[in-house]
């Protein structure tokens, strides 16, 4: 049987081979995903992991009230909402930059101009722009870092005023430190694609 004939009008895209250790780009490293069933372990354990770190902060004072040790949950599971959050908003930002431009400015052609696209090329990506969409939405879930840094302020300073015989400004950077921390490892996960990506409704 013979191959049918390669369309010009239609991009041609072949399959990115990924290795182990990620594949360099223009745009930055391109990363290989866990397997879904790895990434659901993954965020399985990211999830309960902020509130477990959480409450290994609130044993280092040795003198915190049952309050103050439950507030300390919060700014973890902030960090962790709030990150994949914006994740989804740069994601969206992305597909709207790569694909919803191109059909927007071919829908406006045709409308206003009565002109149809003259190649399926004119609104759906080349194969170098979707490999630079595929980098940018890896490097988006990075989202969680300066979510922790705004939230490790917050944290820390209602952290100062806890009940505790440790100074304050100790308990500032225990607190809004480790919420940084925790932060980075999300971001660190979600860059190298270990977490999976969230949909919006």
């Amino acid at each position: 049987m013979e191959a049918m004939p390669h369309d010009p009008a239609k991009p041609e895209f072949t399959p990115l081979d990924v290795p182990p250790g990620g594949l360099e780009t223009p745009y930055g490293i391109l990363y290989r995903p866990l397997a879904s069933g790895l990434q659901i372990l993954v965020l399985f354990a990211a999830f309960i992991g902020g509130p477990a770190f959480a409450w290994v902060i609130g044993q280092v004072p040795g003198d915190l009230s049952q309050t103050a040790r439950d507030v300390l949950f919060v700014p973890m599971v902030a960090i962790f909402f709030l990150g994949y959050g914006l994740w989804i908003a740069r994601l969206n930002a992305i597909a709207f930059h790569g694909i919803g431009l191109g059909l927007l400015k071919a829908l406006f052609k045709l409308i206003v101009f009565r002109r149809k696209p003259e190649s399926v090329a004119d609104f759906i990506p080349s194969r170098d722009k979707l490999l630079e969409m595929m980098v940018r939405a890896q490097q988006a879930g990075s989202s969680f870092a300066p979510v922790g840094w705004l939230v490790g302020v917050i944290a820390g300073l209602t952290a100062m005023l806890f009940d505790s015989a440790l100074h304050p400004a100790k308990l500032f950077l225990l607190v809004g430190g480790g919420c940084v921390i925790w932060a980075h490892l999300l971001a660190w996960l979600g860059r190298r694609n270990w977490l999976p990506f969230m949909e919006s409704e």
